[in-house]
């Protein structure tokens, strides 16, 4: 990736991770469920695609692998903020939050190991999120029948259950996170060469302009959880 930039700041960082963050909880909750009622097919690897697309945007814009934890864990603090709010169980969601957190560990381990490959890079960008999409779905079918057991985990849970829903599951994630990476990188760096100097000018009100934005994200989580997305 390009070499960092000086003025990319603490509150830069904070800014980016805060507004990607709420946002990636908002179109988890909302492509999720929409597709769900309709009833249409690949509803986790799209969901996950999606993340990987917001991830390489904001990777695109901050220029470091840190961004990625740091969206991570927002985008599950805005999940998990409907669980108490609604008076849900507390494990309610809970493997949708072990999805989006292993994905993006494997992710940021990704960029971190071969980020000389991702700058300006479409190729390398597709194969750096394949695997990690590959590695994430893997590794929540392996954990998330140990975390919070749902029935559709439990269902590929037998003899022979994992090539299944290896096929039907991970592959596709991993295909659509390879095809969508790079288009939410390279929307990145188009908003990046209009947002940094928004940044630099108009400092002090971008900073509560995000939070409101963050806010509205969170509360549109909530709304949509409610209503049984």
């Amino acid at each position: 990736m390009a070499s960092h930039n000086d003025s990319l700041s603490w509150k830069f960082y904070l800014l980016n991770i805060l507004v990607l963050g709420a946002l990636l909880g908002l179109v988890e909750a909302a492509l999720g469920g929409l597709i769900r009622q309709a009833g249409l097919p690949l509803r986790g690897p799209l969901v996950t695609a999606a993340g990987f697309a917001i991830m390489a945007a904001g990777l695109a814009i901050f220029k470091q692998a840190r961004l990625i934890p740091g969206v991570t864990l927002v985008g599950i603090l805005g999940k998990w903020l409907a669980v108490p709010l609604l008076g849900l169980p507390v494990f309610c969601q809970a493997n949708a939050h072990l999805a989006i957190l292993l994905n993006g560990a494997c992710l940021y381990a990704g960029v971190s190991l071969f980020r000389k490959k991702i700058a300006d890079n479409p190729r390398g960008q597709s194969v750096v999120a394949g695997i990690a999409a590959f590695a994430g779905g893997s590794a929540f079918f392996a954990l998330g029948g140990f975390w919070a057991p749902c029935r559709h985990l439990l269902s590929f849970h037998h003899a022979g259950g994992a090539v299944p829903y290896m096929l039907t599951r991970v592959a596709p994630a991993a295909l659509l996170a390879a095809l969508l990476f790079p288009l939410g990188y390279a929307l990145g760096r188009r908003l990046e060469k209009w947002l940094l100097p928004l940044w630099l000018a108009r400092r002090p009100l971008l900073i509560p302009l995000a939070a409101t934005i963050a806010l509205a994200c969170w509360g549109g989580t909530v709304l949509l959880t409610a209503a049984g997305f």
